[in-house]
């Protein structure tokens, strides 16, 4: 398993840890990153591109997946 993907993992399990965010999840980012900084600092020892091109690619999803359930939420509201 390659470092990003155990990075994507574990922010996976330590996003469902929690059922919800309330109305600042922004709040979450810092203790997130906190948890995460063992699997971040293997990245950055590493720098392989292709851990680089796996984040990309993840965020791109994250950012999809969240226009997505923005146009959800906003047909609902019609």
């Amino acid at each position: 398993m390659s470092r990003a993907t155990q990075l994507f993992k574990k922010l996976d399990k330590l996003l469902s840890k929690h059922e919800t965010f309330g109305d600042n999840p922004e709040a979450f980012v810092e203790e997130i990153l906190d948890n995460l900084d063992g699997e971040i600092k293997a990245i950055h020892d590493k720098n392989k591109p292709e851990h680089w091109a796996a984040i990309y690619v993840e965020r791109d999803r994250a950012r999809i997946k969240t226009s997505v359930l923005n146009k959800v939420m906003d047909n609902s509201s019609q």
